[in-house]
């Protein structure tokens, strides 16, 4: 009977692999979940960092989207088993005895991924729509730097001129734009500056800024007196209407021309190491020298070899571009990039196509 041990040991050992399928699903949830969220979010990366490289290169920046992601599987197993006796050899009594158990398996994951190219004359319109000055406001009053946030996403306020690598409006900035983004630091720290948001009867908002009044030290009193004198404001008021606009503002008004997204990322390109043979050859446009002092908010390192371990890597022209690892400041202008993303109005994303998977 040794024929019917071995079928037995053979139908317990394929027991685990008959069952498995029976819960094989939830068992994929935690690794696929969190290992589609890191592939998506570095493309993500890769795909904004060559972009701004592309855009250094007056080449076209193309975003593709992940629609859907869609993970299916398929597990089969079979056990077989024979036994069977040959006749006596020469008339012999008896017999030989012979058995066999065979046990197959199959595991295949078939992922359906679905991309959607960002186009169209209403994201097209959302790229180059600058952003409303109340998000800006938002974004400093949610506790993001102040200095950071008006350096990235402000073009002037109140005459005072930001650096531009705008071809039209390319120049170096003012001098007191970069004194008063580091005294609206200060001024942020101490908790003074304050918005909100007033909506009349005809549904038209009206951001207002405002510092508060109560007991300020001598420097910090000092501090605020100046960033009123930079923006020509009223020392006497408390209050001031924000809203876009180039011209010089003052009084109890302040008109801030706010970036584009297309325009940040220009911006972002321009902290671009561009190999020397693509700027003698003419193939990258040049940008002008910031103003002395000015700390750029990221820089991309080019290289002919690729980078070991970078935080963001791509190649374009037969160069390798990278955000190292350990630039903090560049991680965090990169990764803010997306709320950018968020804020400007790209418009409702079409419709995605249907994916139909059949029964297995």
């Amino acid at each position: 009977m040794h024929w019917k041990i071995w079928i037995c040991r053979a139908s317990l050992f394929a027991l685990p692999w008959l069952t498995a399928c029976s819960s094989i699903g939830p068992g994929t949830v935690p690794r696929d979940r969190f290992d589609y969220s890191s592939a998506v979010a570095d493309s993500w990366k890769q795909q904004a960092l060559l972009n701004i490289v592309k855009l250094r290169y007056a080449d076209t920046p193309v975003f593709l989207d992940v629609g859907q992601i869609i993970s299916g599987y398929t597990f089969q197993s079979t056990v077989a088993g024979a036994y069977g006796q040959k006749d006596a050899l020469f008339g012999a009594a008896g017999g030989i005895a012979s058995s066999s158990v065979g046990v197959q398996g199959t595991y295949i994951d078939r992922p359906t991924i679905t991309y959607t190219p960002l186009t169209g004359q209403q994201y097209m319109k959302g790229l180059m729509t600058p952003i409303a000055p109340s998000s800006v406001l938002f974004l400093i009053q949610a506790g993001y730097a102040a200095d950071f946030i008006m350096l990235m996403t402000v073009d002037s306020i109140n005459g005072l001129n930001n650096y531009s690598v705008t071809p039209a409006r390319a120049n170096p900035g003012d001098p007191e734009f970069f004194q008063l983004v580091e005294l609206l630091r200060k001024v942020q720290r101490s908790g003074e500056i304050g918005m909100r948001v007033e909506v009349d009867k005809a549904k038209k908002e009206t951001t207002l800024l405002t510092f508060d009044r109560r007991p300020l030290t001598d420097e910090l009193k000092a501090e605020r007196a100046e960033l009123r004198r930079l923006l020509k404001l009223d020392p006497n008021a408390n209050e001031y209407t924000v809203s876009y606009g180039m011209s010089a503002g003052g009084g109890s008004n302040i008109d801030m021309t706010t970036r584009s997204l297309l325009q940040i990322m220009a911006g972002l390109a321009s902290t671009v190491d561009i190999p020397k043979a693509h700027l003698d050859d003419g193939s990258v446009y040049p940008v002008p020298p910031p103003i002395e002092g000015a700390k750029p908010l990221m820089h991309v390192h080019s290289g002919t070899s690729r980078p070991k371990n970078p935080f963001a890597t791509i190649q374009y022209e037969g160069n390798w571009f990278w955000i190292d690892r350990t630039d903090l400041a560049s991680k965090r202008t990169f990764s803010f990039l997306m709320a950018i993303f968020n804020f400007a109005d790209t418009g409702k994303p079409e419709n995605l196509p249907l994916v139909t998977i059949p029964a297995q």
